[in-house]
């Protein structure tokens, strides 16, 4: 018994390289599950040296110019600080910018070095991460359709199922005023990038039901057909983040939960996103597009909607509009279930954990 308890006393310091800072990103939500559970952290954060929100024409002609040399100087500090500094163990997040040859020589400090994976594809996200795989000792992926096909296709040593989370700092429920509602309130919004599957969904509900206001926020909708663009106008909004998503989650009567399909393999699609648990942490409405695994994290037509294919979107659409008290009382359930179990990241943190002190034991 003493051994158990000294065991889960232990605390950790870990090298976390690619964890952004920013309030309700997924690499901050998981580094706050580190500490609550008592480790520390030295962060390297990779948007330090390349700013993904760079989206002027001429940041982003900067940043594809001079994206070598950014990378490289992101390199070269991160080995610089794993030289200097006294840690348990290396994560990284995602590595998107951080080369084979850097993950080397973080190898050779004999410490492990794993990653935690939040994407779709592992090849949809730049040239890096694929000749890297093989190096870590351990991936996490939030994905869980990776597989083995995964593991040979990129040499990956241990690969490993954890799930998405939300960040109770942020994804909470909001108190809005009437001018919050009226610049947010909708009967419908979706929050996430652009593809074409999203698009055809969410066309789905401007073409037949014309009557609702929706709202989309988010990245890449520039790619969206005119016919799209035109229909939404000015409820097609720059992405939200931090404590504006959840208000912007609070506000809707509905939030889409929907799925994304990897870039180079059509046939690859999510079970789960981030929204899926961010959604009603903040105490907000969700319909899902259904999955077999999201019906392990929340009870349907209790805890949340979900929907299969357009005839059923619009008929689930058309129900739970016309029926406040039943979506208020699955908006209840739903942060009753997100909290309780809790589905932040300390699950993922906790399995991270494990691996290390089982391998170092």
């Amino acid at each position: 018994m003493s051994g158990n308890i000294l065991m889960i006393n232990r605390h950790f310091t870990i090298l976390a390289i690619g964890f952004a800072k920013w309030r309700g990103c997924d690499p901050r939500a998981l580094a706050q599950s580190f500490r609550r559970l008592g480790h520390a952290l030295i962060e390297v954060d990779a948007e330090d040296y390349i700013p993904w929100r760079w989206n002027g024409f001429i940041s982003r002609v900067f940043r594809r110019l001079f994206l070598n040399a950014l990378a490289n100087d992101y390199n070269k500090d991160v080995l610089a600080q794993a030289a200097s500094a006294e840690f348990d163990f290396i994560l990284v997040f995602k590595g998107m910018y951080l080369k084979p040859e850097t993950l080397r020589v973080l190898r050779s400090h004999g410490k492990p070095v794993y990653n935690f994976y939040p994407d779709v594809s592992f090849t949809d996200h730049g040239s890096f991460i694929p000749s890297a795989l093989r190096h870590y000792g351990a991936v996490f992926t939030t994905k869980s359709f990776h597989g083995a096909k995964e593991m040979a296709d990129f040499q990956i040593k241990q690969l490993l199922h954890i799930r998405h989370g939300f960040d109770p700092e942020v994804h909470r429920p909001i108190q809005l005023s009437q001018a919050q509602m009226e610049r947010y309130g909708c009967d419908v919004s979706f929050v996430g990038c652009w593809s074409p599957e999203k698009e055809r969904l969410i066309s789905c509900i401007l073409n037949g039901r014309s009557d609702l206001k929706v709202i989309v926020y988010g990245i890449g909708w520039k790619y969206a057909s005119s016919e799209f663009k035109k229909s939404l106008g000015n409820n097609l909004r720059p992405g939200v983040f931090g404590d504006e998503l959840s208000i912007a989650y609070c506000a809707s009567k509905v939030n889409l939960g929907l799925l994304s399909r990897a870039a180079g393999d059509a046939a690859v699609s999510d079970q789960t996103t981030v929204r899926t648990f961010q959604i009603p942490a903040s105490g907000s409405f969700m319909l899902h597009q259904d999955s077999a695994e999201v019906r392990t994290y929340f009870e349907p037509g209790s805890e949340l909607m979900l929907f299969n294919g357009e005839a059923d979107l619009l008929l689930k659409l058309d129900s739970v509009l016309s029926d406040d008290v039943a979506r208020e009382a699955i908006k209840i359930k739903g942060h009753q279930r997100c909290t309780n179990e809790p589905y932040d990241y300390s699950a993922a943190a906790r399995a991270i954990i494990n691996i290390f002190e089982t391998e170092a034991n």
